[in-house]
């Protein structure tokens, strides 16, 4: 799946208006918005589709032979 902007913008959106109507000190506040800062990235990141070329071996993030760059979408 291509990595979609959007959704990513209203998750973040998301995490600043939990802090805005938190009830809690900043320092917690702060926490709350950092994970769900880092949870929105995370996921994000790991919804894009990686596409290595035909008939090219992968191990881990290596291709095992010199191959054009992967597409990235």
């Amino acid at each position: 799946m291509p990595l979609i902007k959007s959704v990513l913008e209203l998750q973040i959106l998301a995490a600043f208006q939990n802090l805005t109507n938190s009830q809690t000190d900043m320092s917690s506040a702060q926490q709350s918005l950092a994970k769900d800062l880092a949870t929105a990235i995370d996921a994000y990141i790991k919804s894009a589709t990686v596409i290595v070329p035909p008939g090219q071996a992968v191990a881990g993030s290596v291709t095992s032979t010199p191959a054009p760059p992967a597409i990235i979408s």
